[in-house]
């Protein structure tokens, strides 16, 4: 086993184990609930799972234990900075008046859920989720290989100042490598990159349980050089780093396109495609502060190809 996949697979048996009876039975769902486990969404809901507001402080340490064996640090900090910005947006939406929103439903950092789908301390494949308001994390195990998408982040605000200087800015480098980038292409390919004047209300995608909508257009990676390529490996890099697990990321036919403004604080839009990798990036919502960036597989979300694969091997008797 390696290191990365035994150390989730501690620290997902830690938690369950520590918890009572009942906690377990909202905890622990079967695997096999397919629509369950392609159950997702990034706005303030009830989950299935078991909330922080129902465990304790300690339990509430292994919960995120799990996140911590899953994301690399920076990533880490990311979702912990997210989570926090819902008292900051309980205080912008309230603006002193009070302590609910008035549809009843609260800003609330206690109500972030974690899932287990199937035994983590078994042979057969397994999965997890971690998931609340912009922050959906899912991870999928068979074996030794891992899946990791559909991976969420949003941030609202996006961004707090104190007069010129930020305060926070969780999803930064998200925003400004994308728009170095479009900086930095020759004027023929910043044209095949620049797909619409006016940016999408949200990520193309949403919440959708597969990838099944066209997204065509751009400049390819590929045809990139100098300092563009440089700045659009690290844009690749930034997302598959976001997970520490041996998590595979097929990169090929790539391709880069923005909408809407390439000026700060206005509305944009943009996505890395290909076959085996999507990213998109929206900020349009509040007046361009309100970000959302998901990474998914279109082939592999859920472990799809994943799973696949390890039921051929099942049924071939090959390990």
């Amino acid at each position: 086993m390696t290191e990365g996949v035994g150390r989730l697979r501690e620290a997902a048996v830690a938690l369950r184990d520590v918890l009572d009876d009942e906690q377990r039975g909202r905890l622990v769902l079967p695997f096999e609930d397919e629509n369950e486990r392609r159950n997702w969404a990034y706005w303030p809901a009830a989950r299935q799972g078991v909330p922080f507001s129902d465990m304790t402080s300690d339990q509430q340490q292994l919960a995120y234990g799990i996140v911590a064996a899953v994301l690399t640090l920076p990533t880490y900090a990311k979702v912990t900075t997210i989570i926090g910005l819902e008292e900051v947006l309980r205080e912008l939406e309230l603006g002193g008046r009070g302590r609910r929103r008035p549809e009843g439903l609260p800003r609330d950092p206690s109500k972030y859920y974690t899932t287990l789908f199937g035994d983590p301390d078994g042979a057969d494949p397994w999965g997890w989720r971690f998931e609340g308001h912009h922050v959906s994390l899912h991870v999928t195990v068979a074996g030794e290989q891992v899946a990791g998408t559909p991976l969420f982040l949003g941030a609202n605000p996006a961004e707090v100042c104190h007069g010129d200087r930020v305060v926070l800015r969780p999803l930064a480098e998200e925003e400004d490598t994308a728009r170095a980038l479009l900086e930095a292409l020759p004027a023929d390919q910043r044209r095949r990159a620049l797909v619409d004047d006016r940016a999408p209300d949200d990520i193309l995608t949403f919440n959708s349980p597969r990838v099944e909508v066209e997204l065509g257009g751009g400049v390819a990676i590929s045809d990139l050089t100098g300092t563009a390529r440089a700045i659009s490996d690290a844009l690749i890099d930034m997302h598959v780093n976001r997970v520490k697990l041996p998590v595979p990321a097929d990169i090929s036919d790539l391709h880069f396109a923005w909408a809407g403004s390439p000026e700060r604080w206005k509305h944009h839009y943009y996505r890395l495609a290909g076959p085996r990798f999507l990213v998109e990036y929206d900020n349009t919502q509040n007046d361009a502060n309100h970000a959302h960036s998901v990474w998914r597989d279109p082939a592999n979300d859920f472990g799809d190809d994943l799973l696949r694969r390890h039921r051929a091997q099942d049924h071939s008797g090959t390990t």
